[in-house]
């Protein structure tokens, strides 16, 4: 029998209501793994065991009193450092919000708390969220657990890294580009980015208001629709959201004989084993039955509109740290002095550069004339988009052009770690959810395929995705040097002893 730690989150929910195990026991076991693996891996900032073992406690009390509970009550879970926990630090790996702890907590970690969710630490990032490897943090890199050698993606690396070394049942992550599928790729995992406003985003640092979205990410597919069902629902304090009432395992064991599915044509540069996975992929899903045609999608218009409006609107958030009211308290005679000192100790880089980038692109020196004219142009993406999306239920695709890369690997060249995000930002810049599964591997790490759906079809996604993970589940053990998933999707091997 696997150890606790390696089990999916579904599993110890049967387990819990079975009365075989307890949450404390279940806490104390993750505990212990992470007290065991950070050194190597590093996916926290903020770890908070007595908290959990306080959460512990109260799930097990609800049981016993005989409460019908939530499957999420008991299981441990990580959040993303950009997400509010009242008392606890909230740092978004930046200089700037160092000291910074909050009296609020986040909506999605209020709901899973209702839900009797145990948490268990904050988790790394890529500061403020600007990332796509996880490297730019006050708490250093983290690594990928399959092979520490190598990047475990970002901005959501801490998150993902988590799950994949059994730190956590599962976590929560945020996507703006694909911050949260690309991680979730890299390490073998699975992740949703739901229809924007399924899932409220208040309390989480905005990098992007327009095109943020807040995903579970977990070891399989049925892992991510019990979260997702847990965090979805209409906020009235956050007026982007609507109401939700669906419990997403339900579509798990429909069949998805009669869909179709549109395969993205725009492969180009892409690792062979991204290719070989999506064109596997599309193959399976012929022999149950479903409709596969090919499509063109706007991935290339779609990655450098987003670049823009991702940057201007971040440029726009990030002005309230002006070294007066919010964050580190800049140093200076003056009120310009003060803001300068804080922003050129309190930024690194990457943040630097995307304000720059966002502010000329909203300069009055255009009149507001180019950034109306990009926003056109996102409208012609959308358009386009959503009439290939009226032809299919869903669009397979890449996640990432290739498996993880190695750490360090775009330090110095961030025009091609933009580039790395181009089949994912097309589902932040319309809004539409997407799923991400493993799909095979290059011999030793996994590559990531997506399905991406017209608006609040997340029920069809699951089912494909769910009809595909047990197909494809031979085939990404084989790929991944058998670090891959079973027919339930855990990550296996690895926790006993491949990839140390």
């Amino acid at each position: 029998m696997r150890n606790l730690t390696e089990r999916s989150a579904a599993e110890v929910a049967e387990a819990l209501d079975r009365r075989e195990i307890s949450s404390v026991e279940l806490t104390m076991a993750y505990l212990s793994r992470m007290t065991a693996e950070e050194p190597r891996i590093n996916a926290f900032i903020t770890p908070t065991a007595r908290m959990a073992l306080e959460q512990a406690a109260r799930a097990d009390e609800r049981r016993r009193s005989g409460e019908k509970v939530p499957p999420l009550c008991g299981i441990p879970y990580a959040v993303k450092d950009n997400f509010a926990v009242e008392g606890v630090p909230m740092t978004c790996a930046s200089e700037m919000l160092r000291d910074f702890v909050p009296d609020y907590t986040a909506a999605v970690c209020e709901r899973i708390g209702a839900a009797g969710g145990v948490l268990l630490g904050k988790t790394n990032l890529d500061e403020f969220a600007m990332g796509s490897f996880c490297e730019r943090s006050i708490a250093g890199p983290t690594r990928n657990p399959l092979d520490p050698a190598c990047s475990p993606g970002g901005s959501s690396g801490g998150s993902a890294a988590a799950v994949a070394a059994g730190e956590a049942a599962w976590a929560v992550g945020s996507d703006t580009g694909g911050s949260a599928r690309q991680p979730a790729a890299f390490c073998g995992l699975v992740s949703v980015k739901p229809t924007y406003g399924l899932v409220s985003r208040r309390g989480m640092a905005e990098l992007a208001s327009s095109l943020d979205t807040v995903c579970p990410i977990a070891r399989d597919v049925e892992d991510c629709a019990m979260a997702l069902t847990e965090m979805a629902g209409a906020d009235p304090l956050d007026m982007t959201t609507y109401p939700s009432a669906e419990d997403f395992r339900s579509y798990l064991s429909e069949e998805p004989r009669g869909l179709t599915v549109g395969i993205a044509e725009e492969t180009d540069g892409c690792a062979e084993s991204v290719v070989r996975a999506v064109k596997r992929a599309g193959e399976k899903l012929e022999r149950l039955g479903v409709n596969v045609v090919p499509v063109t999608m706007p991935l290339e218009m779609a990655l450098e509109i987003y670049l823009i409006v991702a940057s201007a609107e971040a440029s726009s958030n990030l002005a309230r740290y002006d070294g007066l009211r919010f964050g580190l308290h800049g140093e200076g005679a003056t009120a310009a002095d003060k803001m300068r000192d804080a922003r050129t100790r309190g930024f690194g880089d990457e943040v630097k550069r995307r304000i720059v980038t966002g502010t000329y692109a909203l300069s009055s020196t255009y009149g507001g004339g180019y950034y109306r004219k990009v926003k056109a142009a996102q409208q012609s993406v959308c358009r386009d988009t959503e009439a290939i999306l009226s032809q299919v239920d869903a669009v397979l695709l890449p996640t990432a052009s290739g498996p993880a890369f190695r750490v360090g690997s775009f330090a110095d060249d961030p025009n091609a770690l933009y580039r790395s995000d181009r089949f994912t930002t097309i589902a932040n810049l319309t809004g539409c959810p997407a799923i991400q599964l493993p799909g095979g591997g290059d011999g030793t790490m996994p590559a990531g395929i997506s399905l991406m759906g017209r608006k609040r079809s997340e029920g069809a996604l699951f089912r494909l995705a769910a009809a595909l993970e047990r197909e494809l589940a031979d085939d990404v053990r084989k790929e991944t040097g058998n670090r891959g998933t079973d027919s339930r999707g855990y990550v296996r091997d690895y926790f006993h002893g491949a990839g140390r």
